[in-house]
């Protein structure tokens, strides 16, 4: 039985029963001497989740984010194929909300956004609520949530630092528990220190309670905004703190991949296929996006590293389960594009993601890099797991017979905790914006998508990482090209995961 339907006499009884069999486990394992002893606590474990905007895997690098590397990425598991599903804010989002894929949760675009959601109040900071963690967010939520509720928290939120409306690196509007607040041009009302700050706030005022945390921090940067820092004021180019902070990085080179200005894209859908070769000025343009996005990094680095050292410093960090992820990639010039996201490519899919897991909830060693294929739709579904261990009934439903079924799946096996994880699991990307219309399979060797015009896109990722070369068309990978189309058509209406929910009308998520 999964977590959903769950009683609450059920989940108290199951709560007292978890409690005291993992204290004997514990006071056995470290009698013993063993790893076992590692996994050894009665405390639910505390959450926080860091998401970044739009940050590609190419700046995603120790020399531009040395704080971290060496707080969160060195000291956990750093996976390889962390895949935002889709490569769109709003969508990828829902998806982090709700464990569900965008045929389940409703958010196909940012527009209308929030407001397509559906069930907005059975949601994961819902369920991590009313199983008694205190729970927060600061920084950016999902586009057109102003829309709907004004200044108010979002459902479950017990403490909300949130952008009001658009966010911005300056001058811009926040609301604090329903009280708007405005933030103007002065140094220190740059949004990246300012989520810094209400962040370092939450958590410490969290080590004086008892319950566990939750708390979502979403950083605007290095999202694209138009900024008043020269030289950085295009409307796509992210917003550095300052001046400064560009001339710092000016000296590092522009990522030129083999895929950076694409010659040959004959094999390539019509969007692609209709763009001309870069000039100079487009390429001088990207160069320059390619340093506000550095410069920005250096500053959301830095935060994260106040962050964590607020975690240690509180007593919390060898209690609390760190993610850090970006919600989608963007592009430098790669397939001639000059930046955006939302294509099926690895520019804007495959984006940074990692998880420390502490000792108290792990066996063994951390695993410092995994390439299995995971998604933002396991962020959900881990925090879930790990809360009902120690709470025995964390509950994804809205009433008895209104659950919620994720698609996602726990990371716990692959962090060093229980469980198996499918051997070559497929995600689904579906997009359904503006001219990204497409449905797409992600595994640990291809991508194969199928546009609404009816183009067909597919890459052998072994041979070709650049993504150089369409095989759609290549007879040599036909019966591969069936099979992931047969998956992907399971996909497409896809519910849960086999083993921990109960079998339904639709097929199981891999």
């Amino acid at each position: 039985m999964g977590w959903a339907g769950r009683t609450a006499t059920t989940a108290r009884w199951a709560g007292i029963l978890v409690g005291l069999a993992t204290l004997v486990l514990g006071l056995h394992a470290r009698a013993a001497g063993g790893d076992e002893a590692a996994a050894a606590t009665t405390e639910p474990p505390n959450f926080l989740v860091v998401l970044v905007d739009d940050q590609s895997l190419n700046s995603f690098k120790r020399a531009y984010m040395p704080q971290t590397f060496d707080r969160i990425v060195d000291r956990g598991t750093r996976f390889r194929s962390g895949i935002a599903a889709p490569p769109l804010c709003c969508p990828d989002r829902a998806g982090i909300l709700t464990g569900q894929y965008p045929h389940n949760h409703g958010v196909f675009s940012n527009n209308p956004g929030y407001p397509s959601l559906r069930e907005p109040h059975n949601t994961l900071p819902v369920w991590l609520q009313r199983a008694g963690y205190r729970t927060g967010f600061v920084g950016k939520f999902l586009n057109g949530y102003t829309e709907v509720a004004g200044a108010s928290p979002a459902p479950g939120f017990d403490h909300w630092f949130g952008f009001l409306g658009f966010p911005g690196y300056y001058d811009y509007d926040v609301t604090v528990n329903g009280r708007v607040r405005h933030f103007g041009s002065r140094r220190s009302d740059y949004s990246t220190d300012v989520l810094t700050r209400k962040a370092k706030r939450f958590l410490e005022k969290s080590s004086h309670s008892s319950d566990p945390f939750l708390l979502w921090l979403a950083y605007e940067a290095p999202h694209g905004w138009r900024s008043p820092v020269y030289p950085c004021r295009r409307a796509a180019s992210p917003g550095p703190p300052d001046r400064a902070s560009v001339r710092a990085v000016e000296h590092v080179p522009l990522p030129r991949p083999p895929s950076f200005n694409e010659r040959d894209v004959s094999d390539k859908p019509a969007a692609i296929r209709n763009l001309p070769r870069l000039d100079h000025q487009e390429i001088k343009e990207i160069k320059n996006n390619w340093h506000c996005t550095l410069a920005a990094i250096a500053e959301l680095d830095q935060g994260v590293g106040r962050v964590m050292r607020e975690l240690k410093r509180d007593g919390e960090a060898r209690n609390t389960i760190v993610i850090y992820v970006s919600d989608n990639g963007n592009f430098f010039g790669e397939h001639r594009r000059p930046n955006g996201k939302a294509d099926i490519y690895e520019p804007a899919l495959n984006v940074p993601y990692a998880v420390k897991v502490p000792d108290a909830y792990r066996r063994g060693s951390p695993v410092p890099e995994r390439h299995a294929v995971v998604s933002n739709q396991d962020i959900a579904a881990t925090l879930v797991d790990y809360a009902d261990r120690y709470l025995g009934g964390v509950e994804t439903c809205a009433g008895p017979s209104d659950c919620r079924r994720m698609d996602g799946r726990s990371l716990a096996p692959l962090v060093g905790g229980r469980g198996t994880w499918p051997r070559n699991r497929g995600v689904l990307a579906e997009n359904a914006s503006g001219d990204h219309r497409y449905e797409a399979i992600r595994t640990p060797r291809y991508v194969y998508s199928e546009l609404a015009t009816g183009y067909r896109e597919l890459y052998d990722l072994r041979t070709d990482p650049y993504e150089l070369d369409n095989r759609a068309r290549d007879p040599d990978l036909a019966t591969t090209q069936r099979t992931l189309a047969a998956r992907l058509a399971l996909l497409r209406s896809c519910s849960g995961v086999q083993g921990r929910d109960a079998p339904s009308a639709r097929p199981f998520c891999e």
